[in-house]
Order: C-alpha cells, then sequence, then structure tokens
C-alpha cells in the first residue's frame, strides 16, 4: 500500500510532464542508484549486488535480479502504466539486447552518487554497508558482506572489486545506447523516439550517507551546505548534457527522508533507533535547492518539460502512521 501510494503520486506528476506534449512515451530511460538499478551491479566487479535471497522473492518467477527489492522497483512499474513492458532491464545485462531496451533501460547502478567520489567509496577497503555499520560500532572494516551474509574478505579480495559506476558513466552508456537505438530503429525513429522519451533520475542518497557522513573527505572541503550547492551543480550539468543528446521529458527525484532509513534508525543507538533528524533536514534543503533547480532549468532550455519527483512528504507520512497505509509484516 506505501509502495502504490508514492508510485500513484509519481505516476500523476509523470502524467502531467507527458500531456504537456500531447505525445505518447515509446520508452523509459533511467539513471541513478539502488532505487532504480535492475542488475547493472550484477555485471560488474563490486561486492554491492543484490542477487541472492531474499531479493526477488514477489518477482515473476521468485528470483533475485540485481533489484535491491523483493520485487519489482518503481520504474517497473511506472513503465507498465504507461503501457510498456512491466520491467526495465538493466543495460548490461546480456539476457536483453537493443531490441528490448528500445522501449526501456536503465543505466542505474547501486551505490553510485552525482558525487564521482561516491562510487568509489566500495574500494575504500570495506562496502557500504558494513563500513557505515561497523564504523559507528568500533570504528573498523574488517569485515564486508559477502553471499548476503556478513563475512571476511582478505586484502587481496578487496582489491579485486572495483567502483560501483559513477554518474559520468552512466551518461556514457547512454551515448552507446543511442547509437545502437539509430542501428536498430533507423536515425529518424530513433531520434523521435530519444525526443519522447521520459527520463527519470533518482539519485543522492549515497553522497550524504555513505560518502560525506561516513567518511572524513568531503567533509573537510566543504560544509554540509557547500557539498549540497555541489551536488546540485552536477545535477545541473548532467542535465545539461542529457538535453544537449536529444532528451526533453524528464523527472528529477529528490531525497526521502534519509534519517528514517533502516540502516540510520538502527545504528541511531545514543537516539534510541529512532530517526536521525539531522539528515533529515538536510534532505528537505537538499530538496528545495533542486526544486530551484528544476524551475531555472525550465525557462533556460528551450523545450524541455522537466518536472521535480519529491519522494520526503509521503514516505514521511507512512514513517509517522504506517497503519495508514496497511499491514506491514516483516519476515
Amino acid at each position: 500500500m506505501a509502495t502504490t501510494s508514492m508510485l500513484l503520486l509519481l505516476l500523476i506528476q509523470f502524467l502531467l510532464l507527458v500531456a504537456e506534449g500531447g505525445a505518447k512515451v515509446p520508452a523509459i530511460i533511467v539513471f541513478g542508484d539502488s532505487s532504480v538499478d535492475a542488475g547493472n551491479n550484477n555485471q560488474i566487479p563490486t561486492m554491492l549486488r543484490s542477487n541472492f535471497e531474499p531479493y526477488g522473492r514477489d518477482f515473476n518467477g521468485g528470483r533475485p535480479t540485481g533489484r535491491f527489492s523483493n520485487g519489482r522497483i518503481p520504474t517497473d512499474f511506472i513503465s507498465e502504466a504507461f503501457g510498456l513492458r512491466p520491467a526495465v532491464p538493466a543495460y548490461l545485462d546480456p539476457a536483453y539486447s537493443i531490441s528490448d531496451f528500445a522501449i526501456g533501460v536503465t543505466f542505474a547502478s547501486a551505490g553510485t552518487g552525482y558525487d564521482n567520489a561516491t562510487s568509489d567509496v566500495m574500494v575504500s577497503g570495506c562496502s557500504l554497508l558494513s563500513c557505515h555499520i561497523l564504523s559507528k560500532v568500533n570504528h573498523s572494516c574488517h569485515y564486508v558482506i559477502k553471499g548476503g551474509l556478513l563475512d571476511t574478505y582478505s586484502v587481496a579480495d578487496v582489491l579485486d572489486f572495483d567502483s560501483v559506476i559513477p554518474l559520468w558513466k552512466e551518461l556514457e552508456y547512454y551515448k552507446e545506447y543511442q547509437k545502437k537505438l539509430r542501428a536498430h530503429l533507423g536515425d529518424k525513429k530513433a531520434d523521435d523516439t530519444l525526443r519522447e522519451a521520459l527520463y527519470i533520475m533518482s539519485i543522492g542518497t549515497n553522497d550524504f550517507l555513505e560518502n560525506y557522513y561516513t567518511l572524513p573527505n568531503r567533509r573537510s572541503q566543504f560544509t554540509v551546505d557547500q557539498y549540497q550547492a555541489f551536488l546540485v551543480g552536477i545535477a545541473r550539468n548532467f542535465v545539461v548534457n542529457l538535453y544537449a543528446l536529444g532528451a526533453r521529458k524528464i523527472t528529477l527525484g529528490g531525497l526521502p527522508p534519509m534519517g528514517c532509513l533502516p540502516l540510520e534508525r538502527t545504528t541511531n543507538f545514543m537516539g534510541g533507533n529512532q530517526c536521525v533528524e539531522t539528515y533529515n533536514v538536510v534532505a528537505v534543503a537538499f530538496n528545495n535547492k533542486l526544486t530551484g533547480l528544476v524551475a531555472e532549468l525550465n525557462k533556460e532550455l528551450p523545450g524541455i518539460r522537466m518536472v521535480f519527483s519529491n519522494p520526503y512528504p509521503i514516505l514521511m507520512q507512512i514513517v509517522r502512521k504506517p497503519s495508514a497505509y496497511g499491514n506491514f509484516c516483516i519476515i
């Protein structure tokens, strides 16, 4: 019920975006992090994967796909709502080809962020999840996630892993995709598809929780407000580049109440496992900056139709009054 409510809110925003153009959406094209990664990380040497149970138990076939979910993820539902396929495939998944990607593709990579440094966190000696937990417990990073369980890797093992896909690389994959699409559909149809497609961006949480507040480098360079401005600048450049490549219908996702995410509450020992309000305040401030960015770009870029999709309010409602959104059974 909670997921349905959030998806309905986002879908209404997308429908309004598309209605302005008066054209059918021929494809869904996705950039971002674990919230919209459908399995790209399965194809790269990283520890940050979800290719094991219980992930995917409610997906068609009951198998893990690389989605960080028990079933489908928001972009899958959005694709289906527009009359496209019920699942948006990962670009690096060898089980799919350009004929599949012609109507939907995600370049997203779990663990990435706007900041290039965020995608490198995984090769700093420990995984995002275990480093985040253990650094709060005993300032140690001797353990990492292995096969879905907390286990030990040797130094050699860790050195064999690579960073997740940075945002700039997602854009490079998109350029590669454009060439394949033109070869598959022909220049005119491909250009029409790219112009009328709905572009979805969902990214940013890792920049704060797994980078700024976990590692010292960015905190030594920026105040949190300065870091927000730094990330907004990256978001701006990314959208401008995407626009130059033909994108016109873009939705930019904001941050959730990240202080209420399960990991943050679990590790908030001193706060009685309640939400970390400091993080929520940052999320609100960053979303306000992104709202301003979207307004600016709609004025600056001729023909662009861009909306800001803010997950914060409804997710906060769910946190505060979960009973209003149905019965939850946590296994």
